[in-house]
């Protein structure tokens, strides 16, 4: 043989082996497994096979956002499948094995879920992360009744205030309402109207038996809107869910804000709403409001029309439908059908947009009914601002309401419950009983009455 001939054998054994390796490579590489489902959102599968696609080829994190998107859709086993993958292939992998961990999680293997949780803490990630992780595994300990085990985990995550509520809550139901004060109030120093804190709090005093205690920090129940966040899940899967489907297309549209044309905002979600047709899903009710408001705001009363009348058909009647109905009539001039459609809607829901649009509707010429919705408007303003601890600011609506509302108790109630608060004992009392003369039998008032006459 000569050398040329050698040497070109040679160049063919190389390349044969070459695709061997080639082939072989591919022959074992993993087939990404997709759910076998009809699902009514029709653009989910073909996002979650697009995902897939880009898997098989070998693309970068592809695995990883394989089970993200499957994950979001609730598709667990699937999801495990694919984070599985990812821990091997996507660098780095701390994702996907926070991933996996939470599939398991979700399909209630607590202890092969457990373990991988115990992976994360070992992986350099940021502080918050880590701490979900150590709270997953004190809520899986709980799960599987291992009480003691619970109880470490929460405190050895004290930054994590939804394990330290934990914690403290299971001091409460063992009796140790003692132990679990301090810790409350440590967190009601950083958060002062945590409602979940301040429903612990009443518990742990009222446990200890003092009573007086007890009925103030029931009263900041009643007073605090922040909600403290007790559940990961939630804020883990809400962006996952916007992955995929109709939720993405959304999540796009909802990126833009208020901002931008409004005729191109309507557009868009026309476009969404023929991508759904007439399949039933959840997201279809928020579709079809934002719909209507974007063709109200662009003086498109056909447009308003159909949907509305769409809506009918299909048997759907809401407050905010009934409410777009009025706000046509009053576009279209006739202001009496307006007012009726805005008072069928207040019957649904009670609403500062409703009262404000009625007071315009009745203004000088019917007094009467004007005062009636302006009073309504007033008190609803009040009750809004004391909800978002705005106590000295929410009086000034308060008390234009008492005045407007003279036969109505709730104004004079919510101005006792602005002065209770703000520590003015002599104003919180006879504001509670101008109420009680109003109606005698108030109980929350009387109840108000008695702690603090007996305080004095």
């Amino acid at each position: 043989m000569t050398l040329v001939a050698r040497l070109l054998t040679a160049v063919v054994v190389v390349e044969l082996m070459c695709a061997a390796i080639i082939l072989g490579a591919r022959a074992w590489r993993v087939a990404p497994l997709l759910p076998n489902e009809q699902l009514a959102d029709p653009l989910i599968m073909p996002d979650l096979q697009r995902f897939a696609d880009e898997a098989h080829r070998g693309t970068h994190g592809a695995w990883t956002n394989l089970g993200n998107g499957l994950l979001g859709k609730g598709f667990y086993a699937h999801a495990e499948l694919a984070f599985r993958e990812a821990v091997h292939h996507d660098q780095p992998s701390f994702p996907a094995q926070f991933g996996l961990a939470f599939s398991l999680d979700r399909m209630g293997r607590l202890v092969e879920s457990s373990s991988e949780y115990a992976k994360v803490l070992d992986m350099p990630a940021d502080s918050v992360t880590h701490s979900i992780a150590l709270y997953a595994l004190g809520r899986n300990a709980l799960r599987g009744e291992r009480q003691a085990e619970a109880v470490s985990f929460f405190r050895d995550n004290p930054r994590f205030t939804a394990a330290v509520y934990q914690a403290a809550k299971m001091l409460v139901r063992s009796g140790r309402p003692a132990e679990a004060l301090p810790i409350v109030d440590g967190v009601l120093k950083l958060v002062p109207h945590a409602l979940e804190f301040h429903f612990l709090r009443y518990r742990a005093l009222a446990a200890l038996g003092r009573e007086r205690d007890a009925f103030v920090a029931a009263a900041m129940v009643e007073r605090s809107a922040d909600r403290v966040s007790l559940n990961f899940n939630t804020e883990f899967l809400g962006p996952l869910e916007q992955l995929t489907g109709v939720s993405r297309l959304l999540g796009h549209l909802d990126q833009g804000g208020n901002e931008g044309d409004s005729a191109e905002r309507e557009r868009q979600l026309r476009a969404i709403k023929d991508a759904i047709g007439d399949r039933p899903l959840y997201v279809t009710a928020a579709i079809d409001e934002q719909l209507v408001r974007a063709a109200l705001i662009n003086r498109n009363w056909s447009g308003a029309q159909d949907v509305i009348a769409s809506l009918r058909k299909q048997g759907c009647e809401n407050d905010w439908i009934i409410e777009a109905e009025g706000d046509l009539w009053q576009q279209q001039g006739d202001t009496q059908r307006a007012a009726e459609a805005w008072q069928r809607a207040l019957l649904l829901a009670p609403k500062e947009s409703l009262h404000r649009k009625l007071a315009d509707h009745y203004g000088d010429a019917q007094p009467e009914e004007r005062d009636y919705h302006l009073g309504h408007r007033a008190l609803l303003e009040g009750i809004a601002r004391y909800r978002e601890n705005e106590l000295a600011a929410a009086l000034e609506p308060l008390a234009l309401a008492a005045e407007l509302l003279p036969e109505n108790p709730s104004p004079w109630f919510y101005i006792g419950e602005m002065h209770f608060h703000l520590g003015n004992t002599r104003q919180a009392i006879e504001a509670y009983q101008q109420c009680l003369t109003i109606r005698p039998g108030h109980s929350r008032a009387q109840a108000k009455v008695r702690h603090l006459q007996t305080a004095h």
